[in-house]
């Protein structure tokens, strides 16, 4: 009762638009016949902010009952050719939910999700033109030093030449390190790069490119990177860094042919039926 008067508290309602307040009704108002519940009224006032929560309940039931008054006018006073047109869009609009909806629900139950690498690697190399990159893209290896690290000479050496050995030990005394990745499959872009790294300059960032290597020090550290892999601006994507990509248009095109066999299908199962005649 407490929560049904604290509903109730918000209310201000039109003439002919009544509080109900019986406590086994449930419902907030009622305009005529047709009821307002509580659930529903909660539902209304899903992410409500608690301070606004007096001014979204009023407007709430106001436009509720605005909208029950409105259609109970139009129902009596639109000329009967409008009554029919709207009729008829709201059939039509309620054949498309359900058909779409039915649709959707036979694809979802019958579409296969695996992945298939033969497909994959065949959608990409058919429309490579499309995965023409608009940004540098790269993978790292990358190594924070304390400054007063014994050895930097040693570490700098062994990332910039980065060959099966050196990728050994450097992992074998990561632990020593502030920070590190020495087995990053990830590409990304300059942005990303930048955004990662914001000492990285146009300068610096041109000096990377050129040498596959560059080296900062700050008051805190010292930060060794080195480009692994490299595709530029301009040149056509590796398949690992558009396969999200991939996998998606892949499973659209199943989609798409699915929904075409489905079509078919019922069609002429109705014909074969003679649920369905075409004169």
């Amino acid at each position: 009762m407490k929560k049904k008067l604290f509903f109730l508290t918000f209310l201000i309602c039109f003439f002919g638009c009544d509080i109900v307040s019986d406590q086994d009704s449930l419902n907030i108002a009622k305009y005529g016949d047709t009821y307002l519940s509580e659930k529903q009224f909660v539902n209304m006032m899903d992410g409500v902010k608690k301070e606004d929560s007096i001014l979204r309940a009023n407007s709430v039931i106001n436009n509720w009952a605005i909208e029950k008054i409105l259609t109970e006018r139009a129902e009596l006073n639109l000329n009967e050719a409008k009554l029919q047109k709207i009729g008829s869009l709201v059939k039509e609009y309620k054949s498309s939910l359900l058909s779409e909806a039915y649709l959707e629900a036979l694809i979802n139950s019958t579409i296969n999700l695996e992945i298939d690498s033969v497909e994959i690697q065949t959608f990409y190399e058919k429309n490579k033109a499309l995965f023409k990159l608009n940004d540098d893209i790269f993978k790292l290896a990358f190594i924070e030093l304390p400054l007063d690290f014994s050895d930097t000479y040693q570490i700098r050496s062994k990332i910039r030449r980065f060959k099966t050995e050196d990728k050994f030990f450097l992992d074998s005394i990561s632990y020593k390190f502030k920070n590190s990745t020495l087995n990053n499959d990830k590409w990304i872009t300059k942005k990303e790069l930048r955004e990662e790294f914001p000492f990285i300059n146009n300068y610096s960032y041109k000096s990377l490119k050129n040498y596959n290597f560059f080296q900062f020090k700050d008051s805190l550290s010292l930060y060794l990177i080195k480009i692994i892999e490299l595709v530029e601006n301009g040149e056509i994507s590796p398949i690992n860094h558009v396969l999200p990509t991939l996998e998606y248009m892949s499973l659209n095109k199943r989609k798409k042919e699915l929904m075409l066999s489905i079509k078919s299908e019922i069609l002429r199962d109705a014909l074969q039926n003679k649920k369905l005649e075409i004169f």
